[in-house]
């Protein structure tokens, strides 16, 4: 399938087009009339969306999903007053050899008629198509229909756009409001430092020729950009007032993104702090999701630490191993000092710890307790025995995750091509930027020579 252009231009029935062009589009969109007396659609609830063609059980499946997205995008910014202009989606059966392919198209006709919005979808074998991309492109005709239904009464747009990371920030919130967003790309945005700077991920038009990778960091991004305006004052209003101009809009995106989003003309660097303030709320993982069996691991280690002080009354820790320097501390108030904080990260992790975990936790409670009470007869047992499950299910996680790669590489009955994005990255590591032309690469190459010892 090739990839969308979201920028389309809307032509009049007056346009460029030759006449008979015009004519075989309008014979090829009536012959189903001709042939059956009436086409077959279904049309969603509000009316906003016209499916023609297809089967009615495959019409039907359609029209939900294009419902809970109506649904969902209006509870995220508000619905918008006035009567809304029909979307048509035309379904186009199967052909040998053909792959399933989405197209749009906007004519914007004359004698005051409304702009009709079109979707063409070539189906493929079975009945298949591209889920995420028919939503994708249901999604952006949402967001110009929007735009060209707020256009004041007797202005008309001759151009519509709706940039990438707009529709990628959308599905985002979508997805969060949903329940459904993935914490671990916002993770790794925080921890590598890799998102897009703002005004880039504004500007972009295309992202076809972005690699995996490139792309996953910006659809995160888009959505943490999306999700931090959510987050201002007004963010849903003001969202709506600005969606409601983006598609039509002529000038400079970021622009109009200050105007509707005052906050952002705090400084040249303002909209990227409060930006990636929303990165590391949305990479923090919530009281209730539980951690990995490696991650658990790697936090006990962390907090199994036990708290002294030397003959100055300076603080200073040790392992869980040197567990006799605080048994034989004579005070028991201050054996109990030197556990508690141990004690009380072991409480907080027993909630999102791998569950077989938790018995492991307790065992540790328990051997903290008998310290500082002077009982410790068996803490050394235990302390080994523990250390010993713990090793045992890091190796029972690693074999798992062994049996599940095996189990996917054996069952995998073609190439998906993938792979080859993250080689050319590699091979574009290691050849470094050819372009050395900016005043920064200047400057290093003669520092460079200076420094640089002669053979």
């Amino acid at each position: 399938m090739k990839a969308l252009n979201s920028t389309l231009v809307l032509r009049s029935q007056r346009g460029k087009a030759p006449r008979p062009v015009k004519v075989l589009l309008l014979i090829l969109f009536l012959l189903p009339l001709c042939s059956s007396g009436q086409v077959a659609k279904s049309s969603s609830i509000d009316g906003r969306l016209t499916i023609l063609g297809g089967s009615s059980s495959l019409r039907v499946a359609m029209i939900q999903d294009a419902d809970s997205l109506i649904a969902d995008l209006d509870r995220l910014v508000g619905e918008v007053p006035g009567k809304p202009y029909p979307i048509y989606l035309e379904l186009f059966p199967f052909e040998k050899d053909k792959p399933s392919r989405i197209s749009l198209e906007f004519l914007k006709p004359e004698g005051g008629a409304p702009y009709r919005l079109q979707i063409y979808l070539r189906l493929g074998r079975g009945n298949s198509f591209d889920q995420k991309k028919y939503e994708r492109v249901l999604l952006q005709m949402l967001v110009m229909e929007r735009s060209l239904r707020a256009l004041p009464e007797g202005e008309s747009a001759d151009r519509v756009e709706v940039r990438p990371w707009l529709l990628d920030g959308l599905a985002e919130a979508i997805r969060w409001e949903n329940g459904r967003g993935d914490r671990r790309m916002y993770s790794s945005l925080m921890e590598s430092g890799g998102w897009v700077e703002v005004e880039e991920l504004v500007d972009r038009t295309t992202v076809a020729e972005l690699d995996v990778l490139s792309r996953e960091l910006f659809r995160a991004s888009s959505g943490a950009l999306v999700m931090a305006l959510l987050a201002q004052s007004q963010g849903a209003r003001s969202l709506s007032k600005f969606l409601d101009k983006v598609a039509v809009f002529q000038g400079e995106q970021m622009t109009l993104l200050r105007t509707h989003f005052p906050q952002a003309n705090l400084g040249p660097k303002g909209l990227e702090r409060w930006w990636m303030l929303q990165v590391a709320a949305l990479s923090e993982k919530k009281l209730s999701e539980a951690m990995t069996i490696p991650e658990t691991n790697e936090r006990l280690g962390k907090i199994l630490e036990l708290h002294l002080k030397d003959e100055n009354g300076i603080d200073f820790r040790v392992g869980l191993e040197s567990w006799r320097q605080v048994a034989m501390l004579e005070s028991k108030d201050e054996r109990i000092e030197s556990v508690r904080p141990a004690n009380d990260l072991l409480a907080h992790l027993s909630f999102r710890c791998f569950p077989t975990f938790r018995p492991v936790i307790a065992g540790y409670l328990k051997i903290l307790s008998d310290i500082a009470d002077g009982k410790t007869d068996e803490v050394e047992e235990m302390i080994g025995n523990l250390e010993q499950f713990r090793t045992a299910e890091l190796e029972r996680h690693r074999k798992l995750v062994d049996l599940m790669d095996w189990y996917h590489l054996s069952s995998v009955k073609k190439e998906s091509g993938e792979f080859e994005d993250y080689l050319k990255m590699q091979e574009n590591l290691r050849e470094g930027n050819e372009s050395h032309d900016d005043p920064l690469h200047q400057y290093l190459d003669k520092v460079q020579k200076v420094f640089e010892k002669t053979e």
